[in-house]
């Protein structure tokens, strides 16, 4: 008897009859006659050298080397359905990959993929998020929404550019901080509070709490400590399990302010020429990545 006597195509037939227990309705299912199906059943038990099924009045009934088999043909045919149903999934939907980082997809993009979903059920959004996106990552993509100055882009991008979310920043705390240390009638009032830093290697690509208070043409010194993290998810959790005062840029924070859940903690609010941009690549789009282009202009 060889290594591997068994022939691929006689498993799911054998699958069938495991889970009907009946020869006759078995070959229903399969679109076969009852005698190929017990021919079939009968050359893999003699291949095997056991019995498979034993005949009972009424029906089958697996023998423990044919709950043994089944066990393993059910778990592989169930891995091989759902690769097949992948397969031809991707090939009937169009995939559109969006690029961006962990602030944009958790704040901006993911309260608006539901409705987006709802209305584009035949196109798959793929987000592919990283806090610090590499240079040249729009070439590895449909789409991309980076931060940044548009000089930063210029360079390197030859496709279209547009502005999204302009950078308007303002402090953000919980009504209870507020309630506790402020009001915070000005900016210097800030300082004597924890603020929390968005840390990375953006190199001052967007604002921190030292050029923030810079722009306003406050000095920096700050009498509490402090809290700093890599992700501005963590950095808005912070805030909203009132550790401090943190950095809240318009489109980001916007659903959370709407909510109560934070609240300005001053009145100023600075910009600059930053922002996040829409990159798109040149020539003609398919027509899901025009539709995705659209909606991300338009959210």
């Amino acid at each position: 008897m060889s290594a591997n006597p068994l022939d691929s195509g006689c498993l799911r037939p054998f699958d069938v009859v495991a889970r009907h227990r009946n020869l006759s309705r078995a070959a229903a299912a399969l679109g076969m006659t009852q005698p190929a199906l017990s021919y079939r059943i009968k050359q893999m038990e003699a291949l095997l050298g056991v019995q498979l099924f034993r005949r009972r009045p009424r029906g089958l009934e697996l023998t423990s080397e044919g709950e043994t088999l089944q066990t393993a043909v059910r778990q592989g045919l169930e891995r091989l359905d759902e690769a097949v149903q992948a397969i031809r999934r991707r090939a009937r939907t169009p995939t559109v990959r969006l690029a961006t980082d962990f602030a944009f997809a958790a704040f901006r993009l993911m309260p608006r993929v539901p409705e987006f979903r709802r209305a584009n059920p035949e196109i798959d959004v793929q987000i592919v998020a990283s806090q610090s996106l590499a240079p040249g990552i729009e070439a590895d993509v449909d789409l991309a929404v980076l931060f940044g100055d548009r000089d930063d882009f210029a360079a390197s991008f030859t496709g279209d550019l547009r502005l999204l979310l302009p950078e308007c920043a303002t402090a953000v705390c919980t009504p209870g901080f507020l309630a506790r240390f402020g009001p915070f009638e000005r900016l210097e009032q800030l300082l004597a509070v924890p603020l929390v830093h968005l840390e990375g290697d953006s190199g001052e690509r967007w604002f921190t709490w030292p050029s923030w208070f810079a722009q306003a043409g406050v000095a920096y010194r700050p009498a509490a400590s402090s809290l700093s993290f890599n992700t501005y998810t963590l950095a808005i959790q912070a805030v909203l399990a009132e550790q401090g005062v943190a950095l809240g840029w318009a489109g980001l924070v916007d659903d959370l302010i709407a909510s109560g859940a934070l609240v300005q903690a001053c009145d100023a609010t600075l910009g600059s020429r930053r922002g996040y941009w829409l990159l798109r690549p040149d020539g003609a789009l398919a027509p899901e990545v025009e539709r995705v282009a659209g909606w991300l202009a338009g959210s």
